[in-house]
């Protein structure tokens, strides 16, 4: 969950932008999976888990925290 401090003058916002694998619990960094999301014009990924290999879906909610779900969870 992202947080909010103010330090002086200044508000800084703080993300945490590493997750686990919602299957296998296998840790993913910003590394992994940032750069191709930068690159997204959709506003989401997929990437397989570098754990069970598993497909996923990685986005970013409106507080900027990282949201990741099974693809074979989704509604078609």
């Amino acid at each position: 969950m992202a947080k909010t401090i103010q330090y002086g003058p200044a508000l800084i916002t703080v993300v945490k932008l590493d997750f686990e694998c919602p299957k296998c619990t296998y840790l993913h960094t910003e590394k992994d999976y940032y750069k191709q999301y930068a690159n997204s014009k959709k506003g989401f990924i997929y990437k397989k888990c570098k754990g069970c290999k598993t497909k996923l879906g990685i986005s970013f909610d409106m507080h900027c925290d990282v949201v990741v779900w099974l693809k074979e969870d989704e509604c078609t």
